[in-house]
């Protein structure tokens, strides 16, 4: 069998057996991160993220962008945990005949970007292959209390967003398939997949007043991000308001595609997907709305299994479906 026809989540079950977890870790295996106690108060956590060229890169992005989405990419599992971010480091290859004004771009965006958020940028290491790889490492650290897993909801949780979905969906339509947009919407919607931002500090912030029971990044879409952290925390997610960005509605009725697909089956957003116990919701919209993030409800966890929106047509199943790195767009 090839990995493609496995898929990315498949595959990692596969070796989930050769991946330690050390004592005293918060996050398991397969999280968005991992972590482990430097002391009794305080554990590192570590991410890699990696960005290939041949199928990450969307026409138009410049060198810069892609180092800043490398940057993003790394930095949000870091924030998504509750972590605060120490350093990132890049790793960065290119083919031997690359322009070298280029390849500082490429550099250049993912410090400009570290320096945005007042993280240090250590460096990293260079080599040459045949395609233009950037992989991202991003390190902070966090006390055990204030790590939020995938999967601590609770049963009567609020589900709650820190943004609207649908403008990347909206952007590969777009760049990749030539279809068209009023200005105003294109310039917003490649804006979204060329320089994604993401809520530092925000997790810790709400895990400090116990405003939080799970976390998740939403960067392989709102739909396997649901449905991971409904599995893992064993219970089900009933979405009662899609989160849909102004202007999606319109641009999919256009093409004929249904505005659900665009918000759940989406990725690259970035945008943070939590739980918060309804007792603390007030609170924790308090204390984002301080940090200057949205924080927006869209529903409720419940006993049961799987995802479903609730629509004017009854109950609709929400799938896993979203980008799969093996398989690319599911």
């Amino acid at each position: 069998m090839k990995t493609g026809e496995l898929g990315e989540r498949n595959f990692l079950k596969t070796i989930e057996h050769m991946v330690a977890v050390p004592e005293g870790a918060k996050l398991r295996f397969d999280d968005d991160a991992s972590d482990f106690p430097l002391s009794e108060n305080q554990n590192i956590i570590v991410n890699v993220d990696t960005f290939v060229g041949t199928t990450d890169w969307l026409p138009g992005m410049t060198d810069a962008q892609v180092g800043r989405k490398t940057a993003v990419m790394a930095l949000s599992d870091i924030a998504a945990k509750g972590g605060s971010p120490l350093a990132a480091m890049l790793s960065l290859c290119v083919p031997h005949d690359y322009d070298v004004i280029a390849t500082q771009e490429l550099i250049r965006g993912f410090s400009q970007y570290c320096m945005k958020k007042a993280i240090p940028f250590l460096g990293g290491d260079l080599g040459a292959s045949n395609d233009v790889i950037l992989t991202g490492v991003a390190v902070g650290v966090a006390p055990p209390k204030g790590i939020i897993s995938r999967g601590g909801a609770k049963k009567g949780d609020v589900i709650a967003v820190t943004g609207d979905f649908g403008l990347t969906s909206a952007a590969y339509e777009i760049l990749l398939k030539g279809e068209k947009a009023e200005d105003s919407f294109k310039r917003r919607a490649i804006t979204a997949a060329y320089k994604p931002e993401i809520p530092i500090g925000l997790i810790s912030a709400l895990a400090e007043k116990d405003a939080v029971t799970s976390s998740m990044d939403s960067s392989d879409g709102l739909g396997i991000t649901l449905n991971t952290m409904a599995t893992q925390s064993n219970l089900s997610f009933v979405v009662e308001t899609l989160p849909v960005a102004e202007g999606v509605i319109y641009f999919s009725r256009n093409l004929y595609i249904n505005e659900r697909r665009m918000v759940f089956e989406g990725g690259e957003e970035f945008i943070l997907v939590v739980t918060v116990p309804s007792e603390k919701w007030d609170e924790a919209v308090e204390i984002a709305g301080n940090l200057h993030v949205p924080l927006k409800e869209i529903g409720y966890t419940t006993s049961g299994k799987g995802v479903v929106f609730e629509s004017s047509e009854g109950y609709i199943e929400v799938p896993p479906n979203g980008y799969d790195n093996f398989r690319e767009w599911e």
